[in-house]
């Protein structure tokens, strides 16, 4: 029997707001499933190195390191060292992301291995770091993900994933690798008085259930293939404080969230796949020059070391791709820390730089409303500027 939590709430939710959030997320499960479907061989490539990049980040973030995003970039390259480990980490930044590449490394989608490969050929993630117990510990528990996985699928589930989500949930909560831990406590002593100080518990390795999730929708038929979901799993879902009703919905609504950011990527890709076409659309269909933006616009700045490891290319034609990719204005080179880096530039239709992450520019009959609205604006208060 669980213990009283003084914030459990007194009733579940209600069984229509629980549909609710089941029939969005199937919805955008659908949705992704059919983006997937209709990429073109460019579209897949510049899609599976930015989920890389996104599950990446978001397990970092996850295993407790708050400066991942800030330092991902120059670590990538080596310029800089990790993120930083803190007491709420329980491996290192290095053991992370190792596992992960390792993993998505054999990964059945081919597009993703393909990226996942090239990106660990290019990685300089403590290249000079040897394996160490840590790295078995990650591995590991992406292992025990994957076993979970298994034990939650059913032969006999509907095209729907929310049976096997509720059963993985329950394997999650009594799994002591992932379970959530206690909050610790320590005693300080202030003069003649004792505090007691509650410290944040030290994260559990949800991440590697976010890299594994995709083979649960898969064994239910809700998705076509098993790609990992960053955040889809949180520490929220499996307090024991929860209602069932109340952890369905939210475990639907993390997922949705999850796979929402997946079909941001997809159209991601697809803009920046135009861009491609018009941009570096002349070259010869052998160049390496657009498979060397792609890992530039979907992961990180590039050394040119690195482009030599990623894509077998010479230190001559590391050269020669870096003047095709600045002479189309997709990139520009940059010294940092005495090093040279390729950066993405993303030109817009104007020949000017400028991202493609912007919102795209409201058609000519919206921005004729919007004029007209701010117009009457200032007719309102042109004329109350009259009155006292």
């Amino acid at each position: 029997m669980e213990r009283f939590h003084p914030l459990a709430a007194d009733t579940d939710v209600p069984p229509e707001e629980l549909a609710l959030a089941q029939g969005e997320c199937a919805l955008a499960l659908g949705r992704l499933d059919g983006l997937l479907a209709s990429l073109t061989d460019i579209e897949k490539r510049l899609f599976c190195v930015g989920l890389l990049r996104e599950v990446l980040l978001s397990s970092l973030a996850q295993a407790g390191f708050a400066d991942a995003e800030h330092r991902f970039n120059a670590w990538f390259a080596g310029l800089d060292r990790g993120p930083q480990e803190t007491p709420l980490t329980g491996c290192s930044a290095y053991a992370v992301v190792r596992a992960l590449l390792g993993e998505l490394s054999r990964h059945p989608w081919e597009p993703l291995a393909d990226a996942a490969q090239t990106i660990a050929l290019a990685a300089r993630f403590g290249a000079d770091r040897p394996m160490q117990a840590e790295d078995a510990l990650a591995e590991e528990a992406i292992g025990r993900a994957i076993t979970l996985m298994k034990q939650a699928g059913a032969d006999d589930e509907t095209p729907l994933p929310f049976a096997g989500l509720a059963r993985l949930h329950a394997l999650l909560r009594a799994d002591p690798r992932f379970a959530p831990l206690e909050r610790a406590v320590q005693i300080r002593s202030f003069g003649n008085r004792a505090v007691a100080i509650e410290q944040a518990a030290t994260r559990t390795p949800l991440w590697a259930v976010d890299a594994a999730l995709g083979r649960l929708l898969t064994a239910s038929g809700a998705w076509a293939r098993a790609l990992p979901c960053p955040g889809a799993v949180t520490a929220q879902t499996l307090q024991p404080q929860l209602w069932p009703g109340e952890r369905a919905m939210l475990a639907a609504r993390s997922l949705q969230r999850s796979v929402t950011r997946l079909a941001e990527l997809v159209a991601q890709a697809r803009r920046r796949a135009v861009l491609m076409r018009e941009q570096l659309g002349h070259l010869r269909s052998s160049a390496r020059a657009p498979q060397v933006w792609i890992l530039l616009a979907g992961f990180a700045p590039l050394g040119l070391d690195q482009i030599t490891w990623a894509f077998g290319i010479s230190r001559r034609g590391t050269y020669a791709i870096g003047d095709a990719l600045v002479a189309a204005r997709m990139a520009r080179r940059e010294t940092v820390k005495g090093k040279a880096l390729l950066v993405v530039e993303e030109p817009g239709r104007d020949g000017q730089p400028a991202s493609l992450d912007q919102a795209t520019a409201l058609p000519h009959a919206a921005l004729a409303e919007f004029d007209a609205a701010m117009g009457e604006i200032d007719r309102l208060l042109a004329g109350s500027s009259g009155h006292p």
